[in-house]
């Protein structure tokens, strides 16, 4: 493959790479809203059989830990994307810059 043919199919796969991620990235972050409104519509449910402020808290320290759980298991699943899309635009790169002599000998 020349260096002309490398460079397109280097362009090509970059342009995947970066395509996949903001798909993957659009979809988490609306399953990521629409867990949001979820997660109130539950705790807001609740909120009319609240008698006492102990009950109340222990409600607002739900609403918290589940707010927070959501906002790590987010996170850490957009970092997996990041991560993978780093790991194949090196790949992309190595292909793209290694010489067929180099190719050959490895």
């Amino acid at each position: 493959m020349n260096l002309l043919e490398k460079q397109m199919k280097l362009g090509r796969d970059l342009f995947e790479i970066n395509t996949g991620v903001l798909r993957q990235m659009v979809e988490l972050q609306t399953n990521g809203v629409r867990q949001y409104f979820e997660t109130n519509k539950q705790f807001a449910s609740k909120l009319p059989n609240v008698r006492d402020v102990s009950s109340f808290v222990e409600i607002q320290r739900d609403y918290g830990q589940a707010l927070w759980s959501d906002a790590q298991s987010n996170m850490r699943n957009g970092g997996s994307v990041l991560k993978s899309a780093a790991e194949n635009t090196g790949t992309a790169l190595r292909e793209a810059f290694t010489s067929n002599a180099e190719a050959a000998e490895a």
